[in-house]
């Protein structure tokens, strides 16, 4: 269930895949999912108190994301990237983050179960892609917490391939 990879330092770090789409969408754990989780449009970002760009190493903010906001900073989000609603593009690939102070609170599964409904509504033939280092046990949890099948790297990325090639 994970890859290498050569990077600066020699070996990157294995990778575990998460996949979720239309087929295993009832997986998903819309239990987990709270009021508090906010959609917020790339016109939203300005206003709230947040380096999205160094905190997700993105270079252009997202079209959209579904975000947690105490005091008027954003302390966790779950964003699908600038690109993701291409139509062109089959495949999604999401991230979240959560500030460390807000850890283990449920932020980040909360909104990576809103952040997956809204774009499997919305884009019905989208297939979401997680993918995540194999130390981050924090982050697998998020994963199959929120729905997410665990799929072998080596089926992302022929799937990533493929989708480039129809």
């Amino acid at each position: 269930m994970s890859f290498l990879g050569k990077g600066n330092e020699g070996l990157m770090p294995k990778r575990i895949c998460y996949i979720l789409d239309q087929k295993n969408r009832s997986k998903l754990d819309l239990r987990k999912k709270r009021d508090n989780s906010k959609l917020l449009l790339k016109s939203d970002f300005e206003q709230f108190d947040f380096d999205f760009k160094n905190m997700l190493c993105w270079i252009y903010y997202p079209n959209y994301c579904f975000a947690t906001i105490v005091d008027n900073k954003i302390v966790s989000c779950a964003s699908a990237g600038y690109h993701a609603d291409k139509n062109d593009d089959s495949i999604i690939d999401i991230s979240t983050v959560t500030h460390r102070d807000y850890r283990g609170k449920g932020y980040a599964v909360s909104n990576v179960v809103a952040l997956c409904e809204y774009i499997l509504e919305m884009q019905a033939k989208k297939e979401i892609h997680y993918i995540t280092d194999i130390n981050n046990i924090a982050s697998q949890k998020t994963a199959l917490s929120a729905g997410f099948i665990e799929k072998r790297c080596s089926y992302i990325l022929l799937r990533k391939i493929m989708s480039k090639l129809c």
